[in-house]
């Protein structure tokens, strides 16, 4: 991707980046997605029609997909923070998203994120991350999947490092078998992955 920053900031950004949240996954994670296999007992679930639209979350914009509901939960406008849930009635599931304006508290979010995510997990070893970097967009972010038994199979955080913290949270709605869920959860987490690389800054 074409780099439009000027090298100091990129070093600033990398370097706050990979040292907040590199150090701490990359000795846990691999880089290699793992799928379950779908045993013949269950039906084939067909994905929705990948079509997606451009919503705004607080100072950036996102692509959701058409097929799932918005739910957006009273926000605390006095500091800045907004939810927005995004619900998928075929699949039970819902993906919650926490936007969350920076203060000087990066370090602090960062390791508090982290934290909740090992913490969701019946088995660290299994946690998976995959990290993404995207310059023009100032977007640095990281793909968590768990194991199957934890209450929210994926999760991911995605920062630009200066502006806002931005967190997701994969939960179905009922208790499910890991086997029976697993060509739904391959759709979700493809869904999850378009929504991270669609993030993009508004201009004020």
């Amino acid at each position: 991707m074409k780099n439009r920053l000027g090298q100091r900031q990129i070093d600033l950004l990398q370097q706050v980046y990979m040292t907040i949240i590199m150090g701490c996954v990359l000795l846990l994670c691999s880089c290699h997605n793992s799928s379950t296999p779908r045993p013949h007992a269950y039906f084939r679930i067909d994905a929705y029609p990948a079509h997606y639209t451009p919503t705004r979350l607080g100072s950036i914009s996102l692509h959701i997909n058409d097929s799932a509901k918005r739910i957006i939960p009273n926000a605390n406008t006095d500091e800045g923070v907004y939810w927005l849930n995004i619900v998928y009635p075929r699949y039970n599931a819902t993906l919650y998203l926490s936007y969350i304006p920076l203060n000087k508290n990066l370090n602090h979010l960062m390791a508090e994120s982290i934290e909740l995510v090992y913490r969701q997990n019946v088995n660290t070893e299994q946690v998976e991350a995959i990290a993404y970097e995207d310059y023009e967009n100032h977007l640095y972010a990281t793909l968590f999947t768990l194991s199957a038994g934890s209450a929210t199979p994926i999760q991911f955080i995605a920062t630009d490092s200066t502006r806002y913290l931005l967190r997701g949270a994969l939960y179905y709605d009922t208790p499910v078998k890991s086997d029976s869920v697993a060509p739904s959860l391959q759709y979700l987490e493809n869904d999850i992955i378009h929504l991270i690389e669609s993030i993009s800054p508004i201009s004020q």
